[in-house]
Parts: C-alpha cells; sequence; structure tokens
C-alpha cells in the first residue's frame, strides 16, 4: 500500500504545516489563548472527512452493481483530476501559504473573534482531508478485486505518523529539512500515482462496454512481473502496472504523464526563473 502511504503523508504533513504555522504565529504573536481555537477547528475538519468518508461508503452500496461500477470509475476521474490540480497548485503556491495565513490570522485576532482562528484551521484542514478521502477513495476502488482493509489502515496511520515527524522537523528548523524537494519529489510519485488510477478508471469503462479497448492487449509481460508479485505490486501502487494492458490504457497513461510532468517542471521553474531576473534587475 505504498499509494496510501505517500497520500496520507502528503495530505496529513500540508494539514500539519497549516496548524503549525498558526500555532507558531500565535505564540510569537503573544496570543497563546488563540491556540486551543486552533485545536478545536483541526479536530472537527478531522472528524467531518472521517463522517463525509463513511457516508459516502454508505451511498454507494445503494447502487446496482453496473452503477457502482460506473460511480467508482467517476471516482477515479475525479481523484485524478482534484490530484492533478493539488500537485501544480501548491509547487505554485506553497511559498505564499505562511504569509496568508499570517494575514486571516491578523484579522480574527484584530477583531476579536477568536472562534475566527478554529474557522481558518477547519476550513484549511477540512480541505486536505476531504482531499485525502477521494486519493483514498480511488486507491480503495482500483483495489477493489483484492480487497485488505488492515494493509490500508496501517499504511494510512504509518503516512500520518510520518507526516507528523516531517512537519515537527521542519518546526524544530532543521537545515536538511528541504520541503520544496520534498513537494517536488513527492509531486511526481503523486503524478505516476494519478496516471495508474486514469488508467484504472479507464479498464473499468472498458469492461462495462462504454469505451473500446482499441487492443484488447498490447503486451504480456507477466513472465518478467507478475500482477501478483512484490514487484508487481510496488508497480502497480506506483503506476497502476498490469502486465496485460490494453492500448487505452496505455495511451492514457501515456496522455496524462508526460504532459503533467512538463506542466510541473514548468511550474518549479517558474520561482527561479523570476529570482534571477530579480538578482540581475539593475538597481539604483
Amino acid at each position: 500500500m505504498i499509494e496510501t502511504l505517500l497520500i496520507m503523508w502528503r495530505e496529513t504533513l500540508e494539514a500539519a504545516l497549516i496548524v503549525g504555522i498558526l500555532l507558531t504565529y500565535l505564540n510569537r504573536s503573544g496570543h497563546p489563548a488563540g491556540r486551543r481555537h486552533v485545536w478545536l477547528g483541526a479536530g472537527a475538519a478531522v472528524l467531518a472527512a472521517v463522517g463525509c468518508a463513511a457516508a459516502s461508503r454508505g451511498a454507494i452500496t445503494l447502487l446496482s452493481p453496473d452503477t457502482q461500477e460506473l460511480a467508482q470509475a467517476g471516482v477515479l476521474f475525479l481523484a485524478v483530476g482534484v490530484l492533478s490540480w493539488m500537485v501544480v497548485w501548491m509547487s505554485r503556491n506553497a511559498r505564499a501559504i505562511r504569509g496568508e495565513l499570517h494575514r486571516k490570522a491578523d484579522v480574527a485576532l484584530e477583531t476579536g473573534r477568536l472562534v475566527g482562528l478554529a474557522t481558518i484551521a477547519f476550513v484549511a484542514v477540512f480541505r486536505e482531508g476531504m482531499e485525502t478521502v477521494l486519493f483514498l477513495w480511488g486507491v480503495v476502488v482500483e483495489r477493489a478485486a483484492h480487497p485488505a482493509v488492515a494493509p490500508l489502515v496501517a499504511a494510512g496511520l504509518a503516512g500520518a505518523a510520518l507526516a507528523v515527524a516531517t512537519a515537527w522537523l521542519f518546526f524544530r528548523g532543521f537545515a536538511f529539512l528541504r520541503l520544496q524537494t520534498f513537494f517536488r519529489v513527492t509531486g511526481v510519485l503523486l503524478l505516476l500515482i494519478a496516471a495508474g488510477l486514469l488508467s484504472s478508471g479507464v479498464n473499468k469503462l472498458i469492461g462495462l462496454g462504454w469505451l473500446p479497448p482499441l487492443v484488447p492487449q498490447v503486451w504480456n509481460s507477466s513472465w518478467l512481473v507478475r500482477d501478483g508479485s512484490a514487484l508487481g505490486a510496488i508497480l502497480s501502487a506506483l503506476m497502476g502496472y498490469r502486465s496485460r494492458p490494453s492500448l487505452l490504457e496505455v495511451v492514457a497513461f501515456v496522455a496524462y504523464f508526460p504532459p503533467m510532468l512538463w506542466a510541473l517542471t514548468r511550474v518549479d521553474a517558474e520561482p527561479r526563473a523570476a529570482r534571477r531576473e530579480t538578482a540581475a534587475w539593475p538597481t539604483a
């Protein structure tokens, strides 16, 4: 369940950084009383996200088998879209998040409405929580043929614990911890996972007869890496590997991953180019 660990690590880290930024700012600005509101807002967001996950699970079981397959394909495509947007958006806006949170906290403190701090924490953490629910739904749907709840839960808890430890190191000021590098590397891995989810969604629509496979089997690599082997499971988790893919699945993967990787590279290059221009600009 590598993809579960990676998703939980990435999403929990984003939520932990938001909460940590708010708590640190309140301490340094002389308003430690506001910390309780931040924790209340964050805790309420986690409970709300878990409640939404349970509700969606109950709703999908009420559908007919074919409708469930179609709904699950929709979940996969939605997860791909949101995952793609989140990776690019975070790479573009990571530097500005701290200042935006400080500005919102200042407004709440100036008006004396500390419940506003709880609202800030709730909205930020709930957004990350719902993204996590959606992405994990996509993983569960992709692995529906081989359900295993215990490994999924264990990987999720391990990812969350790793994220908390990473955030703690960040706020302790460890010089070796470069979050920009972290987000860049995990962004590439998440795009690989998204490409695998996209291929799985296409596979479901092929099975329902909504899309033609073009060619039922492009290759058979089971002699090299079997689907059920340890390496096959790792490759399946990271990029949706199947030993006997159809041509349409391969086309979907190739049409998605290289362009998204290029987009992520372009976003990463923008801040570096801006810094070079600023450094080269003549001063009076």
